[in-house]
């Protein structure tokens, strides 16, 4: 149900807006550079939040840049929201795009993420996909919330490899890649969805 009703919405809403806005010059570049970035913005910056001074330092980027993700006309950027963008449309593989999103929201360093911290990442993806694709719907933390919790046991800690196999064995993200002209996963599942909850570790397919 809660795969449904929030991937369902998103892909919805990605679908009818399928036109990316156009001349967004940090957009599909490589991942090498942008870890460059992402390390220019770590010395930069002392929070989570970009100014337009701090943006066009980082990035060389100018103001039309800074207010594809400044919606809110506040002078602020959140950081992690424009980095999951990035990552997402950036000219890498699959594969090495969840190892940058996962090393994104790692905050502590402990080569694992918790349930909470899948959420905060998808949350941070689709908001930034929804700029993007200038479109103007909100994200239901209920909705949310029911997606990761479908997948992830309140209390795991799941490290990359695992986190890497539960994104590629997940149709709905498959399917959130194919609507943003993405690389695909390279073993998206063309049936069933990965069921279970995860306790630590990915749980077989059923069948398998």
């Amino acid at each position: 149900m809660g795969i449904f009703d929030f991937m369902g919405n998103t892909l919805t809403h990605i679908k009818a807006n399928a036109t990316q806005k156009t001349n967004i010059p940090l957009l599909n570049i490589s991942l090498v550079k942008l870890r460059e970035y992402h390390g220019s913005f770590k010395s930069v910056c002392d929070n989570f939040s970009i100014d337009l001074t701090e943006f066009e330092q980082i990035f060389g980027s100018n103001e039309s840049t800074f207010v594809i993700w400044d919606t809110d006309n506040n002078g602020l950027i959140d950081a992690l929201e424009l980095f999951s963008g990035l990552i997402l449309f950036a000219d890498a593989k699959f594969e090495d795009k969840m190892r940058f999103l996962f090393d994104l929201f790692d905050f502590n360093g402990l080569n694992s993420l918790a349930a909470i911290d899948v959420e905060f990442m998808i949350n941070s993806c689709v908001l930034s996909t929804y700029k993007i694709f200038s479109i103007n719907s909100e994200i239901y933390d209920e909705e949310l919330s029911a997606f990761v919790g479908d997948a992830f046991a309140e209390d795991a800690r799941v490290n990359i490899t695992q986190f890497i196999k539960w994104a590629s064995e997940t149709p709905e993200i498959g399917k959130f890649f194919d609507h943003i002209k993405r690389d695909l996963p390279t073993s998206k599942l063309s049936g069933d969805a990965v069921k279970g909850k995860l306790e630590g570790t990915i749980l077989p397919k059923s069948g398998v």
